[in-house]
């Protein structure tokens, strides 16, 4: 097989590849291949996927080339661990042809690529040179992305520090001097306490955004059930003026997370489902659990949080998990578009995903993943 590879070293890093074959010929063809025609990868093998998954555990690869059907953990089987161990890297297929349907099913579980047998050594290169470039793609983004927070840090903690300075002064000429001012005057004073509030909430908002992942939780087993009781008691009197009926399924999983990241995820939820209730109907909020048993065997559950507000377009259901987005026509509602962007980056904590089904005008259903809690071991 004679193969001249591209030169994939970029930024004087080498991508470490893992190539996973029960079939030694195949992995020693594959050393060959990329030894010869490649200095900048650097290539490791394992010959089946528990000495695979031992290997994945312990350091970072930046491409897993995998065969399909192999004894024990099969590809499949692996990417899906692989995943949950190192999400970010690229994961290609080694299929047969009898085995193609497979191939194209784990894409779904996030495998990049696949490429069938026999090799072609131009489809090699071409498979290859997809995962580095996609792989290289995600890397600039989250260095980008590691930019940005820390800018949203600096900025957030400087405003707090100006926002805490305006309000103490307006709470001293408020205080002070409010008896020599007329109605407009303290109308004003009035407004510029209630901006500084809502810059405040704001600017803590993205402090707290931009500490998410880097500050050590304490992971425990939590009883989804007892942490939901608390939160729908704090929301009561907001419940309790829209007249919003919310109900809770008997039960819940317990899930591993730490604490605080869950009640804020139930949290802003709950929130987001007040905020956006529709007028001139019941109002209500269902929340519960989907019996998923692909997720189960996975080591995962699935909550929802259901609603009948005022519903999201089409065009907007992926918008509204970024910073600073709110729902067009919902000018008058307060908010200030970061609720939904923490919970994202909190579920991304433990590899979960949040997503959304809804239309405009129609009723909005959030379904998350998390980690199923741990059995105590023997």
């Amino acid at each position: 097989m004679e193969i001249s590879l591209p030169d994939y070293k970029q930024n004087n890093r080498r991508q470490k590849v893992l190539i996973v074959d029960d079939d030694e010929l195949v992995l020693e063809s594959f050393e060959k291949v990329f030894k010869e025609n490649s200095s900048a990868l650097n290539v490791e093998k394992a010959t089946d996927g528990k000495q695979a998954l031992k290997m994945i555990a312990d350091r970072e690869y930046d491409i897993i080339i995998t065969d399909l059907v192999m004894p024990e953990i099969d590809g499949i089987q692996l990417l899906k661990k692989a995943k949950q161990l190192q999400p970010e890297a690229e994961v290609i297929l080694i299929t047969a042809y009898s085995s193609y349907n497979s191939a194209v099913d784990a894409m779904y579980f996030g495998a990049t690529d696949y490429i069938s047998k026999p090799i072609n050594a131009g489809e090699l290169k071409a498979r290859i040179s997809r995962a580095v470039e996609k792989r290289e793609a995600l890397i600039e983004k989250n260095s980008k992305l590691l930019e940005m927070e820390r800018l949203f840090y600096t900025v957030a903690h400087d405003f707090k520090a100006t926002i805490l300075s305006v309000k103490s002064f307006s709470e001293i000429l408020s205080h002070d001097y409010r008896d020599r001012l007329d109605d407009e005057g303290q109308f004003l004073i009035d407004r510029i306490r209630s901006n500084l509030s809502v810059m405040e909430s704001i600017t803590e908002g993205l402090l707290e955004f931009s500490k998410i992942g880097k500050v050590n939780e304490l992971w425990e087993n939590i009883d989804a059930s007892d942490v939901l009781k608390d939160i729908v008691d704090n929301f009561a009197p907001a419940l309790k003026e829209k007249n919003i009926t919310l109900t809770v399924e008997n039960y819940l999983p317990s899930v591993y997370f730490y604490r605080r990241g869950l009640q804020r995820v139930f949290s802003n939820l709950i929130d987001n489902s007040i905020k956006y209730a529709k007028a001139g109907i019941v109002p209500c909020i269902k929340i519960g659990s989907t019996d998923t048993g692909p997720l189960t065997a996975e080591g995962l559950c699935q909550f929802f949080v259901e609603d009948n507000g005022i519903g999201i377009a089409a065009e907007n259901r992926e918008l509204i998990f970024e910073l600073f987005h709110r729902e067009n026509g919902s000018i008058h509602v307060q908010g200030y578009g970061i609720g939904l962007a923490l919970v994202r980056k909190i579920l991304a904590t433990a590899h979960c995903e949040i997503t959304v089904q809804s239309e405009q005008n129609e009723k909005t259903v959030f379904y998350f993943t998390l980690p199923l809690a741990r059995q105590p071991e023997a």
